[in-house]
């Protein structure tokens, strides 16, 4: 099966190409800026070295999330795009799961970490236990990192590998408890990879469980900020609304009535009504 990946969850996006087991090409490229336009300049490079079209593929993978609200958005607009000239299944793949898989296998828990901001990470908990194979132990969320060490930090826990930016961010914080039960990855080694989302996308292919194209939405985990600002601004409108409302005018009234004297005994003199003639 001939997969085109896409990850761009993190400041350092990519995409691969996969052909079953095999990696063909693999570009990746600092997203902080032009989302979309280097996005589409990977997939055009990448298709050219691997000597393929988009015709030729059979299927695409996509880093779902957490991380990047505007890399999600692009990657999944990108993907449904692609499709829409030719339906191929989708696999969506969660992005720190990804990260997980990059460590190798061992006995020891597997924690990848995404900056969040507000000293929060995005973070998962995977177990490996030495055949090569992951579990999850922890749903991806959103979470601080205090919080996170008073669950690593049970007696008998075995060793916690920590990869990702959070973890870089918040390394003092998590040696502090955990002192030498806490390792971490390189900086380099530390982020996701396109060719890992191909093969777990694959894998995902092959157990049927493929993603609904027209669906599909990055799982963000926390809401963006535009979204929370613009409710907040909608509710404090309706709240200054009301409140104007049942609040006298200058004159007495309140706002919506007529002036007092002409709201109920006049008629035809109220400057709310038009003359007869």
């Amino acid at each position: 099966m001939r997969i085109l990946a896409i990850e761009t969850a993190t400041s350092l996006g990519g995409v691969a190409l996969v052909e079953d087991e095999k990696l063909l090409a693999e570009y990746r490229m600092d997203m902080t800026m032009a989302h979309a336009e280097r996005l589409m300049v990977m997939v055009d490079h990448v298709l050219k070295d691997g000597g393929w079209t988009l015709d030729d593929l059979d299927a695409l993978a996509v880093s779902i999330g957490p991380g990047s609200f505007t890399g999600l958005r692009v990657a999944v607009s990108t993907v449904k795009g692609l499709v829409t000239g030719k339906p191929i299944p989708v696999a969506a793949v969660p992005t720190l799961e990804a990260m997980a898989w990059t460590v190798p296998a061992g006995r020891y828990t597997i924690c990848p970490m995404m900056d969040a901001k507000k000293r929060e990470v995005y973070a998962g908990l995977f177990s490996s236990e030495g055949d090569g194979m992951l579990k999850r132990v922890m749903e991806d969320q959103i979470i601080s990192p205090e919080v996170l060490c008073e669950r690593l930090c049970a007696p008998a826990s075995p060793p916690t590998v920590f990869l990702g930016d959070g973890a870089s961010q918040y390394r003092e914080i998590l040696e502090k408890p955990l002192g030498r039960r806490a390792v971490f990855v390189p900086a380099p080694l530390s982020l996701p990879l396109p060719s890992m989302v191909a093969w777990l996308g694959l894998r995902k292919l092959q157990r049927g469980e493929a993603a609904d194209a027209r669906s599909l939405v990055p799982v963000y985990i926390r809401r963006p900020d535009a979204e929370v600002n613009w409710e907040k601004g909608v509710t404090h409108k309706k709240l200054n609304l009301k409140r104007n409302r049942n609040q006298p005018s200058e004159h007495g009234e309140r706002e919506g009535e007529a002036p007092s004297g002409l709201a109920g005994g006049g008629g035809d003199a109220s400057p709310y009504k038009p003359k007869r003639r």
